[in-house]
């Protein structure tokens, strides 16, 4: 069946979806709701998640461009439609990996502020002639400055596994949003959107009336396709796609939900699509991976390698708002920056905790992150996957904890490793992410009373406990095991547990032999 509906793929700017006819999920109630909000507003959101479309249309809107909205929801609500000068800058496009890139982007977004209006770009620095083209354009238009600022973070994503660099970065930065503050009485609006939330004290020094709204339960669904939308805005969409995959439309319907929603911004609020999946999957009228597929998470990639994160126990990982807004825990908690990214999503809140419960939003995110991961982890020398999933499950699933053992000393002395595993975190990511995607229920480092577990797997009919020594011996991991009474939490367990002792060389790069391994049968 042909399509009939013009699906705005890639295409950010405001003006050209609405002159083009392109599909528009309409959210200007909620852009009016916020440009009579605070002045000084602060957003995060996942990349690809409509946040340069938010701006495209806030500039649209303090530019008077009256004619774009005249069919949306904000048409009826605003009357005056007064013209302001608009400062756009967006710092997405560059890699900035080194300090005058950054200096060198910022002087061209001014210098074509300079261009659009007519104004002089003088000054020592980029904040000083940030400062002067503010104060003029105010002079000039007798108008406050309207400030967007869209991907302010790139930066600092860019370096945040290079420490020297990243706090130049973010020196720069001070310097630059402190004029903001400064100008105070020359400003309208400033609006200041990215990923991840990096702290005022870093970044935003003094901007102490910066509104952050990125967890408002009024703003959850400001950017992608809350369910609502989803129901009312693409039941064509579901209808041609259903008729030119030959499926029902309730399959349709169900095939998006499991791929493409799931995520959560606030609580109370509806369940968020990713716009640029459904928008994507609906134009090349076939579902896929796209959101992952148009950008690699290289920053996460960076991180884990220079940094020591345990990456099994992430759904159902708790933290409270705070520690959530706080990207500067980088150095020893992932969950911020996994969540701020898009990686995990809010699934729950813990009233009495005050703590909201996190995990994979969706199919498409859980396989495409561990995915990536193990692209990176178990690569050989010939840049291909290096194990075969379905080997390894028969093994687990029929209980021969050796002949896996045997598949997993392989695996390791199959890849080409960048690190050097001198360090039981190390073998316990690899593993983490091996299960992961075989989609095995894998947890590690387990607490107990008497210690912690490296790691277990379980099925319906069996319990795998694992410990892992680096360069010592299996006989030590086993009695660790049995001494530390890891197995006590499933005592009254029927399933059939196997108990796993090995050790690492870092000299051969993969596992010992022989390994221990004993039977603890509750049938």
């Amino acid at each position: 069946m042909t399509k009939t509906i013009n699906y705005p793929v890639g295409i950010q700017t405001f003006s050209e979806i609405i002159r083009n006819d392109y599909l528009y999920v309409d959210k200007t109630a909620l852009v009016y709701k916020l440009v009579k909000d605070a002045k000084y507003i602060f957003l995060s959101r996942p990349r690809r998640f409509g946040k340069s479309l938010l701006m495209s249309t806030l500039e649209a809107y303090y530019k008077g461009s009256k004619d774009l909205f005249e069919h949306l929801k904000i048409w009826n609500l605003e009357k005056e439609w007064l013209k302001y000068p608009v400062f756009r800058f967006d710092l997405s496009g560059v890699n900035f990996n080194d300090i005058s890139k950054f200096i060198s982007r910022i002087n061209r977004c001014l210098k074509e502020i300079a261009e659009d209006y007519s104004l002089v770009l003088d000054g020592d620095n980029i904040a000083d002639s940030f400062r002067s083209l503010i104060r003029q354009a105010y002079r000039k238009f007798d108008r406050g400055v309207v400030i967007l600022v869209d991907e302010y973070d790139k930066p600092m994503l860019d370096t945040i596994h290079l420490d020297e660099l990243h706090d130049h970065v973010k020196e720069e930065l001070r310097g630059f949003y402190s004029v903001i503050k400064l100008s105070d009485e020359y400003v309208k609006k400033a609006v200041i959107i990215g990923v991840t939330r990096f702290s005022r004290v870093s970044i935003f020094s003094g901007f102490n009336n910066l509104k952050d709204i990125s967890m408002l339960p009024i703003y959850n669904g400001i950017c992608g396709i809350t369910a609502s939308e989803f129901k009312k805005d693409f039941e064509k969409s579901v209808y041609e796609f259903a008729q030119t995959n030959s499926m029902t439309e309730d399959k349709v319907w169900e095939i998006f939900k499991k791929e493409y929603d799931g995520y959560h911004f606030a609580f109370p609020g509806e369940f968020i699509y990713n716009p640029f999946s459904v928008l994507t999957a609906f134009d090349n009228e076939i579902p896929g991976q796209y959101w992952f597929d148009s950008g690699s998470p290289s920053f996460l990639i960076k991180l884990v390698k220079n940094r020591n994160y345990l990456l099994g126990n992430l759904e159902g990982a708790r933290r409270d708002a705070r520690k959530l807004n706080d990207i500067e825990t980088i150095k020893h908690d992932l969950i911020p920056l996994l969540y701020q990214a898009g990686y995990l999503t809010l699934l729950s809140y813990d009233t009495n905790a005050k703590e909201y419960i996190l995990g994979f939003p969706n199919r498409e995110v859980y396989e495409g992150f561990w995915g990536s991961l193990a692209g990176y982890f178990f690569r050989n020398p010939y840049g291909e996957s290096s194990f075969d999933i379905n080997k390894f499950l028969d093994n687990i699933y029929r209980g021969q904890p050796d002949k896996f053992m045997i598949r997993l000393r392989a695996l390791f002395a199959d890849t080409e490793s960048d690190h050097e595993p001198n360090k039981e975190i190390h073998f316990q990511t690899m593993m983490a992410i091996a299960c992961k995607m075989m989609g095995l229920h894998v947890a590690t480092e387990i607490h107990s009373a008497m210690g912690r577990c490296d790691m277990t797997i379980e099925t319906t009919r069996f319990i795998y406990i694992f410990e892992f020594k680096v360069n010592s011996t299996p006989e030590i991991a086993m009695a660790q095991i049995i001494n530390k009474g890891y197995a006590t939490r499933f005592a009254a367990d029927t399933r059939t547990i196997f108990l796993i002792g090995a050790n690492f060389s870092t000299h051969t790069r993969t596992l010992t032999q022989p390994w221990l391994i004993q039977t603890l049968s509750r049938q």
